[in-house]
């Protein structure tokens, strides 16, 4: 038996412990039966994952995503029902695992509310383990990169690792893509330089510019720059840091009236000059076509994922009507 509570923005690594996870404690034979996934499921479902009597032939691994649960009051949850979670725990079955998930956006500053009843009865028989999201300037990023470089023999020095941490940001997801494409492009060479990262790597201040066209709505020159990139990175890849520049921008022009630009740096984590500048570029756009905007590039990009179209500019130029 065992029992986690993963949380955290780097959904790279979460996704990469379950993987582990599934590989350490399920029959291959049967991963099709014993491996579950839930997303927020009612209380009853969520009760029957946990007393669910182990299948015949080995292990069962259940993922139960419960972000709705632990973070502000989407789904409430009683005193009875906490009770009857709690026993459930105490006697869960030697053979039935669990992951409890709660993922938090990226750039959110947010962790589950420890406060809750519910985040201490699943902290009692959890091991909890936190997954939060690497910056720019933090020395473990360098380890990291070089880690998962490693992984695809791949040899990166410290000067190269630090000029594809410059290009390409800190997003965990978006680095092992550009380091699958190196891998691929550079074979049979193993050793990166910068060269290497300018010829083959799009870097994200190219995705940056595609963000600023969007607030500016010069709908030609976004399709223009759409298609450079989609030479050389994935359409998901680009919604993916689409999604996070917006999401910064929906943040200082909700708080720029409430927050200095001293106070909203310190938050994102960025330098105060790029959130003034950022605020210029705001000032003819509302916080309504913001979040618009956000809606329906959310909405393309789930189009993407689940195959509904594979044509990335149709989605993002109607993701723009507004």
């Amino acid at each position: 038996m065992a029992i986690f509570l993963f949380y955290g923005q780097e959904e790279f690594l979460i996704e990469k412990e379950i993987k582990k996870l599934k590989n350490e404690l399920l029959d291959v034979s049967f991963i099709s039966m014993a491996y579950k996934i839930f997303d927020n499921p009612p209380f009853n479902v969520l009760i029957e994952c946990v007393q669910s009597p182990p299948l015949m032939f080995g292990s069962t691994l259940n993922i139960i995503n419960i972000d709705k649960y632990l973070t502000g009051s989407k789904i409430s949850i009683d005193d009875k029902q906490l009770a009857v979670l709690d026993d459930s725990l105490s006697n869960i079955s030697p053979m039935v695992n669990i992951v409890f998930l709660c993922k938090i956006p990226r750039n959110e500053n947010k962790k589950p509310d420890s406060r809750k009843k519910l985040y201490k009865i699943l902290s009692k028989y959890s091991q909890v383990r936190e997954f939060p999201q690497f910056r720019t300037y933090q020395k473990e990023l360098n380890s990291q990169i070089a880690g998962m470089a490693k992984e695809k023999g791949l040899v990166f020095n410290n000067e190269s690792i630090a000029f594809f941490i410059e290009q390409i940001g800190s997003n965990l997801t978006l680095i092992d893509s550009e380091l699958e494409k190196l891998k691929t492009a550079v074979y049979p060479e193993k050793n990166i330089n910068k060269e290497l990262i300018k010829k083959y790597c799009v870097s994200s201040e190219d995705v940056f510019v595609l963000a600023d066209l969007i607030i500016s709505a010069n709908k030609n020159e976004i399709l223009k720059q759409y298609n450079l990139l989609t030479e050389k990175r994935h359409p998901l890849e680009i919604f993916s840091v689409l999604q996070s520049n917006i999401q910064r921008f929906i943040f200082i022009k909700n708080y720029e009236k409430r927050m200095t630009a001293k106070d909203m740096a310190l938050k994102l984590k960025l330098h105060e000059y790029i959130v003034m500048k950022t605020k210029e570029k705001l000032n003819r756009t509302s916080l309504d076509r913001l979040i618009k905007i956000r809606e329906n590039l959310i909405e393309a990009e789930y189009k993407l994922k689940t195959g509904q179209t594979l044509n990335g500019e149709m989605v993002l130029e109607l993701a723009l009507l507004c």
